[in-house]
């Protein structure tokens, strides 16, 4: 009995224990935080992160954003970012330009962590988006599928910039023990992103209340690509510390761990974190690959 208690892998907790540590802290303390690419918005910076437990198991997926970070943004919408010259005359004006400021970071640690995200993308929205989300704030797309697949969603005239074809294949349903109950299809496909499906029962649409915070899910033909915070610049800088559960559907199509939570924090050098935590594994449905197309 003693010889299992002070094994090598009981040794570093029954030390903690001596110094009248927490055994959780024990165990923290060999949590593994590994970094991705940084990349410069604002007077700052933003990196990608995944943090994984002593056993290899994923706590948190995220975005470290530097204390600059939120400072001296573009005040207003742009014409050099995701930007479509859909009349052909090789000018962009506002109504063929997305008009946000986007950085894409890497997930820097592979499948064999179990995680389904392959890629994420942090994107500034001056304006915000038509009402209620017309504030200015951050979308956190965490992609489940490879870039080049979001990247086949071309640009149009459909949806927001979206090549009609794809707005048809980008609102075929999620089958519904795929989606959380109450998520809603209101057309908001967006070229090289995917469809944005919107919680009904959150505080801005069901009780019109200001947006500060949603959760969206991110679909293409009847699959999630995508998992969404979108969260205001006011909230981002008022947030010390919380956490807000995301609506679970029955199941996920493919195999993995998956966020219960997203979770916005600050530390003591002024950076703040965006992620998903509370990680559950899903051995539900089977495991597939979304293939798009080229439109017809």
């Amino acid at each position: 009995m003693l010889a299992a208690v002070l094994s090598p892998r009981n040794l570093g907790v029954v030390a903690a224990l001596a110094f009248g540590l927490s055994v959780s802290a024990a165990v923290k303390s060999k949590e593994q935080t590994i970094r991705g690419r940084v990349e410069k918005i604002g007077r700052g910076t933003v990196q990608s992160f995944v943090t994984l437990d002593p056993s290899g198991v994923p706590t948190r997926i995220g975005v470290t954003i530097s204390a600059g970070a939120l400072e001296e943004l573009p005040p207003v919408p742009n014409t050099v970012s995701r930007c479509y010259d859909l009349d052909g005359n090789g000018k962009h004006t506002g109504h063929e330009c997305i008009g946000d400021v986007e950085r894409i970071l890497d997930v820097p640690v592979d499948s064999s962590a179990g995680l389904p995200f392959k890629w994420i993308t942090v994107n500034w929205n001056a304006a915000g988006h038509p009402a209620p989300y017309n504030r200015p704030h951050f979308d956190f797309h965490f992609y489940a599928v490879d870039r080049t697949v979001v990247e086949a969603i071309t640009p149009g005239r459909c949806g927001e910039l979206v090549d009609c074809g794809h707005f048809t294949r980008a609102t075929r349903p999620v089958p519904a023990q795929h989606l959380p109950a109450g998520h809603i299809d209101v057309g908001a496909v967006v070229a090289r992103m995917g469809n944005h499906l919107l919680d009904s029962q959150s505080p801005e649409l069901k009780d019109s209340l200001p947006f500060t915070r949603t959760f969206i899910y991110g679909a293409y033909e009847g699959e999630l690509i995508f998992w969404e915070p979108m969260i205001t610049l006011d909230m981002l800088r008022k947030t010390r510390d919380a956490c807000w559960a995301i609506s679970q559907p029955q199941g996920f199509r493919q195999t993995g761990y998956y966020p219960t939570r997203y979770c916005v924090r600050e530390n003591r050098e002024g950076e703040r974190t965006v992620s998903l935590e509370g990680f559950r594994y899903s051995t539900e449905g089977r495991d597939k690959q979304v293939e798009i197309k080229p439109s017809r």
